[in-house]
């Protein structure tokens, strides 16, 4: 991100991204349209608290976000999380972009709504929520009354909701696909099905995939839909990665 770049509404996006897909574009995209966003950062986990069945390396992950998100000028794949050492917790990340842009920037983070009731138990939610502001990507379709009800549930969060059409594409799925020889070439970025494709990551008896069933749970910003908790399931969405406790621990969209 340039200096001279003029920053004032900052979208984040985390999770494990394992593999980074379509919905994850389309929500943070939708995130820009609806709420001007200036620029989404996408975060890939670095350590995650809990590793994932079926993770790939962090910088193998890395790669396909980058590769992602390469021909959007909005948006920016970091290496907060990649570079940093040890457990690495959303709260952290937050903390060090507050910290890092002043308070004349706004912190956006993206998150699916199913990774909300994660965040609603974290015992740090207060101080999680005085971080930023939440854009929720819901499962459905948006409404008044999905609104109202976070609203009552998160008094003291600032939330928006997103208008995103219901979309069933998770990196669990992919990941299956692959398992099973098919092409998931229309689900991910023309740029990670070459990588995907090239590496065979996920493939059947590929050395390069995890030893690990390609069916284990995303975590994070896109479930339906990629940003607390540790359920990318973001976007099919964000889960914020909130420290030892009861904590969400790598939230974005999934």
């Amino acid at each position: 991100m340039s200096k001279n770049e003029t920053i004032k509404n900052l979208g984040i996006m985390g999770g494990a991204f394992n593999p980074i897909h379509s919905r994850h574009l389309m929500v943070a995209q939708c995130a820009v349209d609806q709420l001007q966003i200036d620029r989404v950062l996408f975060v890939p986990s670095g350590q995650p608290p809990h590793k994932k069945a079926g993770m790939l390396d962090k910088e193998q992950r890395f790669e396909m976000v980058a590769a992602a998100v390469a021909d959007n000028p909005l948006f920016e794949a970091s290496r907060l999380e990649i570079d940093r050492q040890g457990v690495t917790w959303t709260i952290d990340t937050l903390k060090q972009l507050a910290a890092l842009h002043g308070p004349t920037v706004r912190l956006n983070f993206i998150i699916g709504e199913d990774n909300l009731v994660v965040l609603k138990n974290y015992d740090r939610r207060q101080e999680f929520l005085s971080l930023c502001r939440l854009v929720v990507s819901p499962r459905a379709t948006t409404d008044a009354a999905l609104l109202a009800h976070w609203q009552q549930e998160l008094p003291e969060a600032d939330l928006v909701i997103l208008d995103c059409p219901a979309n069933e594409v998770s990196s669990t799925l992919i990941r299956r696909w692959i398992a099973e020889g098919k092409d998931v070439r229309y689900l991910v970025h023309d740029a990670v099905s070459i990588i995907l494709k090239e590496k065979k990551y996920y493939a059947a008896n590929s050395e390069s995939s995890p030893e690990v069933s390609p069916e284990a749970t995303d975590s994070g910003p896109a479930t339906a839909p990629a940003a607390v908790v540790d359920a990318a399931a973001i976007a099919n969405a964000s889960v914020p990665a909130v420290a030892p406790s009861s904590a969400p621990a790598d939230t974005a969209a999934a």
